[in-house]
């Protein structure tokens, strides 16, 4: 069950303990703080949505282990998350359904806003034992966000960005296969995010440009994340 309350936060932090002398007992105290592309992407979401009229109709795809739900909600928009896990929380303006992207039960451009942060690059590759796909998966869930978007409907999308690669938990996408991803859509706005290591072992994102990003190559984890929205053409 704690594994299913898990919420990936923008900041986690790990403790250790030290012996207080004074007070004759241990106590914890932060070694470290690890910040993840949760601290970019939320306030992006946020961002863009607040160009939408309260009320709208918005499709967070991917909401497990996910709290954006739970805030665009309480800001007044009408929010349905969408996994295929079960996600145990409910809050007003909010309703989840439980299935796959590939197969979204929803009507053709119903929503007035698809949110997809830190997912499409998932899809079919198995890692969450979703079920996996040979083919571009990614692809044909890309389609069904075309498809429920209503005309001009407002997409966001967050990815891994970097040299292309595929390894077992994720897509990496290079600039080819992004605009690949994004084909049929009128881009709004494009940005890059780079993980920095501090030298106290900490760690921040930097917003790049693209020929900076491009360069990015990793095996493990996110070291790049882009952010876009965009229009349905």
């Amino acid at each position: 069950m704690q594994e299913e309350l898990f919420i990936n936060q923008p900041v986690f932090l790990k403790y250790k303990h030290r012996f207080n002398w004074r007070k004759l007992r241990r106590e914890p105290f932060i070694k470290k703080a690890i910040i993840n592309e949760r601290i970019i992407e939320i306030p992006f979401v946020i961002n863009e949505l607040s160009r939408v009229s309260k009320g709208s109709r918005v499709l967070d795809l991917g909401c497990m282990e996910s709290a954006l739900p739970l805030f665009i909600s309480g800001l007044g928009y009408k929010v349905t998350g969408f996994d295929f896990r079960k996600y145990p929380y409910r809050v007003p303006n909010f309703k989840f359904v439980q299935g796959s992207i590939l197969e979204l039960p929803f009507k053709n451009g119903y929503f007035d806003v698809v949110t997809c942060v830190s997912t499409i690059e998932h899809v079919g590759i198995g890692f969450y034992n979703d079920p996996k796909r040979k083919i571009s998966a990614d692809l044909l869930g890309i389609n069904e966000i075309k498809r429920v978007l209503r005309p001009k409907g407002v997409f966001v999308l967050t990815v891994p960005f970097g040299k292309a690669a595929i390894n077992n938990q994720q897509r990496i996408y290079g600039k080819k296969e992004l605009d690949e991803l994004v084909d049929g859509f009128e881009l709004k706005e494009l940005c890059f995010y780079k993980n920095v290591k501090a030298n106290n072992g900490n760690n921040y994102w930097q917003r790049i440009d693209l020929p900076e990003a491009e360069k990015m190559e990793y095996t493990e984890g996110t070291e790049c994340v882009c952010t876009l929205s965009s229009w349905r053409a």
